[in-house]
């Protein structure tokens, strides 16, 4: 099947995208949002510089059906659902959101309910567009560079004028392999630092549940969940956190929940496979000399 990657110049993104393609078909082709190289090997390449959804849409509907495309991918974040939607009207073509697996005959499943279920959904219409949730897919490796031909943007219907970076100390959320993160339980921003110093031991990145975020305890760039960051690390700490369904949507794909909790009743403990009912200012601190003295 045609299938065409729209997509940030990110390796990491893109290579999750060209894995998924893999189910479509053998050598997808790419529309690269963003300057520099694009990396890996595509059957054909576009490029574009404008980084607006609103003013790619109708450049893109004509390119796919031009083309002939029948999946176009794009990942879910903010371009990728910025471009589906108004895309999806303009080629009266379905939409399936936040896709994080695809079986045999064209089924793709998606989360419901916070993460609580699982829908599938068999694509009976081409084109048909696919936002896919980040780290569902493993990365595939990226080789060499693909030279790309200018899509043109025909008319701008927004313009950007300002683009201040939000930085991240750090590994970033979304691809740590550790994360050490607080709710409430903490009781204040400065016992945040604890989490840190666990982290950076652990060469991992702090996070935050809503709650702690709107204590002013955490900045919103760390909180986890439905409303914040979507994480996939291989152990997640849950500190002082009670387990909401949106915060449980955001690590649906952790592999190793650890909580700890004072509240033997709280939510967490469902999802943890390991569980400490405790104050987290008893445990911690001895993990943290633990894991100095085997460093």
């Amino acid at each position: 099947m045609r299938t065409l990657i729209v997509e940030m110049i990110e390796p990491k993104r893109l290579g999750e995208l060209v894995t998924v393609s893999r189910e479509f078909c053998e050598q997808p082709d790419i529309v690269a949002v963003g300057t520099g190289q694009i990396p890996g090997s595509f059957a054909k390449a576009y490029q574009v510089e404008d980084t607006v959804a609103a003013n790619l849409v109708s450049d893109l509907a004509s390119l796919i059906v031009n083309e002939g495309y029948e999946v176009i991918l794009l990942t879910a974040s903010t371009l990728g659902s910025g471009i589906a939607a108004p895309l999806s009207v303009k080629l009266s073509a379905p939409v399936v959101s936040e896709v994080i697996r695809i079986q045999p005959d064209l089924v793709v499943e998606r989360p419901l309910y916070g993460g609580k279920a699982v829908a599938s959904y068999k694509l009976n219409k081409m084109p048909a567009i696919l936002t896919i949730r980040r780290k569902y897919f493993e990365a595939a490796d990226l080789q060499g560079f693909t030279d790309s031909s200018l899509l043109s943007i025909t008319e701008k219907k927004v313009e950007l004028i300002a683009e201040k970076e939000e930085k991240t100390e750090g590994i970033p959320l979304e691809d740590a392999e550790v994360i050490v993160s607080g709710g409430r339980g903490i009781g204040t921003a400065e016992n945040f630092s604890i989490l840190q110093d666990l982290a950076d031991l652990l060469n991992g990145a702090v996070g935050a549940s809503r709650g702690a975020v709107d204590e002013g305890w955490a900045q919103p760039t760390q909180q986890v969940g439905q409303t914040g960051k979507i994480v996939a690390p291989s152990v997640y700490f849950a500190l002082g956190i009670s387990g909401a369904s949106q915060h449980l949507a955001g690590i649906a794909n952790a592999k190793c929940v650890v909580a700890i909790n004072k509240d033997e009743e709280a939510n967490i403990f469902k999802r943890a496979r390991f569980g400490i009912v405790s104050d987290y200012k008893k445990i911690v601190p001895v993990l943290i000399e633990t894991l100095k003295e085997e460093a």
